[in-house]
């Protein structure tokens, strides 16, 4: 089979998207008999309780599970082979998981008739029971391989890790999986163990295999880079629809990037091609694609690859928006109580507080610091994955700040050595390139670090605050009394050395009422981007550091490798172009420190209306 490079290929695309269309789905993959099957996979993935559609201000953007029904009711009307799956994390993102902890998000998961859906880390986030209730409730299979779950857990029996459904008098294989990083992401308790997810996977396939089964969905909560791993290393899996990492593909990715298709097509160890999609976030798209399959189940070609934007425009379902108002009632006080101001608006976008330095990590950092300097607090950090959206300028509300901060967690001090805070801070930056959320936004300090040295080595300089208005080095043999949230401090998002930290005390303050009692306080606010994180640069007064070796990483690339064969390349044409926070009781708590009693109240705020059935990572 001829080859050719990524650089001609996109430069080939480039020439006229209706011709690589029209050869790319007339092409018989390389070994493939004759197509005798066609089925159409309707997904979606990181839904995050996104029962209304994702809003810029007081105006709907994207998405709404009530225009998803009119879109997924459309398809349906059309016929054919059709399968419905989300590939996970239902659970956490708004004040409907806060209030009905998944049974709201379940009961319009059960009306779409979805097929099955993948378990996500997010799913865990308050422990196993909310699960346990959505798995009992469900009219769906929750799938995956790699989790499991002893007797004594409450949800044995209640996960499975593959499923055979009978479509068109073919039986489809799907195999669940979960990001292995769920114990550190969130909070599953005993009971539930993870294991590797791709001997998890390989072993599904096998046993598919034996029992028949020649068309194999793996459907994924483990990210992009671990889809794409996954196809390269497991034989016998068709496709691969995923989740976690959020990623947007093809028409979803705005300004068009042609090697960012939608699906993606990469070779199996038998050269045999996967086709891999995503569906970005927040019910914002509706994934759709068609496959072609011989006799023998192999991947004839992309059909079609046609997700289609949730668009306000969308007629709602009416049905669905009854049944919202109805969900909407108790939440409306709540979210519309204003607890401050902004004069500019609130960066909590999830690129950029898990990157960069932004002016609400700042702001809840410094909230964070405040509430618990007179308890001795000299340094915050905060992870940049507890912050999950933004709050544009103007009045602040309950509401916007429990959906920032959903998560309930409290502040914990810790004392570290200088050196141990170097070490935090080189865990937050390890794995800036896969967005993860231990990225910290930090408070009474700065930092600079290298993005192109090795994980470990990036942190080129800490300063911390001299109390007076100015910085000065961090001493790696001095103590710092350090702030941080209950999660990162139990070692969440890999900051095991946390773990090591001395008199630690847990405040009991409630992240989000310390963020809410600040901006009571000090509204209007109005945060900057200030310096505090420094990107391959030098602090103020820092001498430059010598320049880190050059290590170019073996990166994965997004299409199966600098060059493929030209059937895999021309699919991948086709597919781009045919297209709790628990509301908790609240009382005084005191804070007690070594060198003395330092009373610290906790914020109240009344919410006695949503406390009956109230319950991100």
């Amino acid at each position: 089979m001829p080859r050719i490079s990524r650089r001609t290929f996109v430069k080939t695309m480039a020439v006229g998207s209706g011709t690589i269309a029209y050869l790319a789905t007339a092409l018989t993959v390389h070994g493939a008999g004759p197509e005798v099957y066609t089925l159409r996979i309707v997904h979606t993935n990181d839904h995050h309780a996104r029962i209304e559609p994702v809003f810029s201000g007081n105006n709907p953007v994207h998405g709404g599970v009530s225009r998803r029904k009119t879109l997924i009711d459309a398809i349906r009307k059309e016929g054919g082979n059709q399968l419905l799956l989300d590939a996970g994390d239902v659970f956490q993102g708004t004040l409907y998981f806060n209030q009905y902890r998944g049974l709201a998000d379940l009961e319009f998961y059960n009306a779409l008739k979805y097929d099955a859906v993948a378990i996500g880390n997010h799913e865990f986030d308050i422990g196993q029971p909310p699960l346990v209730d959505f798995a009992r409730g469900a009219n769906f299979p929750l799938l995956s391989a790699n989790i499991q779950v002893d007797r004594s857990s409450p949800l044995f029996g209640l996960i499975k890790p593959w499923v055979v459904i009978w479509v068109g008098g073919q039986p489809i294989g799907i195999i669940g999986a979960t990001t292995e990083d769920t114990p550190v992401l969130s909070n599953p308790g005993p009971g539930v163990r993870f294991t590797n997810y791709i001997e998890a996977v390989r072993l599904g396939v096998e046993s598919l295999r034996r029992d028949g089964v020649n068309k194999i969905i793996a459907l994924t909560h483990v990210g992009v880079q671990a889809d794409r791993e996954l196809a390269r290393r497991v034989d016998g899996i068709s496709v691969i629809i995923g989740g976690h990492s959020h990623t947007p593909m093809g028409p979803m990715v705005n300004p068009p990037v042609p090697e960012r298709p939608y699906p993606e097509v990469i070779a199996s160890p038998s050269r045999k091609p996967v086709i891999v999609a995503q569906d970005w976030e927040w019910g914002r798209w509706l994934g759709d694609l068609t496959i072609g399959f011989d006799a023998n189940g192999d991947v004839t070609r992309v059909v079609a690859g046609r997700p289609t934007e949730v668009l306000p425009s969308i007629n709602p379902d009416g049905g669905f928006e009854n049944r919202i108002r109805t969900f909407k009632g108790p939440l409306d006080q709540l979210r519309a109580t204003p607890v401050g101001e902004t004069r500019v608006t609130l960066n909590g976008e999830r690129a950029d507080v898990r990157t960069k330095e932004t002016n609400l990590g700042n702001l809840i950092a410094d909230g964070m610091l405040s509430r618990t300097a007179p308890a001795g607090a000299q340094l915050a950090i905060m992870n940049g994955g507890g912050i999950r959206t933004s709050i544009p300028a103007g009045r602040i509300t309950l509401g916007q700040v429990l959906e920032v901060m959903p998560f309930g967690n409290t502040l914990v001090l810790l004392t570290l050595t200088g050196a141990q805070v170097k070490e935090a801070l080189e865990n937050g930056v390890s794995r800036v390139e896969r967005t993860d959320g231990r990225f910290p936004q930090v408070s009474g300090m700065r930092y600079s670090w290298n993005a192109s040295a090795p994980a470990g080595s990036r942190i080129t300089g800490i300063q911390v605050s001299d109390g007076r208005g100015g910085f000065v080095n961090i001493d790696p043999n001095a103590t710092y009394r350090v702030v941080v949230n209950n999660f990162i401090a139990g070692g969440g998002d890999g900051y095991s050395v946390l773990q090591q930290g001395a008199n630690r005390v847990d405040t009991g303050l409630v992240d989000a009422d310390v963020m809410t009692e600040y901006l009571q306080t000090r509204s209007p606010v109005n945060p900057q981007v200030e310096g505090r994180i420094v990107q391959d640069g030098t602090l103020p007064g820092a001498a430059a550091p010598a320049p880190a070796p050059v290590e170019t990483p073996a990166a994965l690339p997004r299409t199966g490798g600098e060059t493929l064969p030209a059937w895999l390349l021309a699919l991948a044409a086709a597919g781009a172009i045919g297209g709790g926070l628990r509301l908790r009781e609240r009382a005084a708590r005191k804070l007690s420190v070594a060198q003395g009693d330092v009373e610290c109240e906790t914020l109240s705020v009344e919410r006695e209306h949503v406390e009956a059935v109230n319950a991100e990572r």
